[in-house]
């Protein structure tokens, strides 16, 4: 009787066991989904945005810690006004230079709203993430269509 017992409690302890491990397990990968999870997000929402060629939005998926290089001036901004975006098609994503870094080529068409004439950009965009604030930020700035 007591080999029964022995036995019933060693089962139930390997079950224990296993679900707690499956519990750690699930929980240490649900970090890196929501990782990469924000990451998809973030670059769906900032496309959504360049289509609509709001660039005053645009700017706040910007990193404060911008190079000031990279940020771009209100004159800047009205000048981009000036255009409309026709296309915009963006490459698979490239690891950056850190585990928190990632690197993408985004080709967009743009069109001047007053002579229909139209420029074809290479945007290279460097997102960052931002651990503290959970959030993937643009550190490369706006696509460079005005010379």
């Amino acid at each position: 009787m007591t080999t029964w017992i022995a036995t019933r409690w060693e089962n139930r302890m390997k079950k224990i066991t296993i679900i707690i491990l499956i519990g750690v397990l699930l929980t240490a990968c649900g970090g890196r989904m929501s990782k990469k999870q924000s990451l998809d997000h973030t670059l769906y929402q900032y496309a959504k945005v360049m289509r609509w060629a709001d660039f005053n939005t645009a700017m706040t998926f910007f990193s404060p810690d911008m190079e000031p290089a990279n940020k771009p001036s209100n004159t800047d901004i009205e000048r981009l006004k000036q255009f409309g975006v026709s296309s915009y098609v963006s490459s698979p994503i490239l690891p950056g230079e850190t585990e928190n870094q990632i690197i993408q080529d985004v080709q967009i068409k743009f069109y001047n709203l007053h002579t229909k004439r139209e420029k074809v950009v290479i945007d290279r965009q460097v997102w960052e993430y931002d651990d503290e604030n959970k959030r993937w930020l643009l550190v490369s700035g706006l696509p460079r269509i005005v010379n």
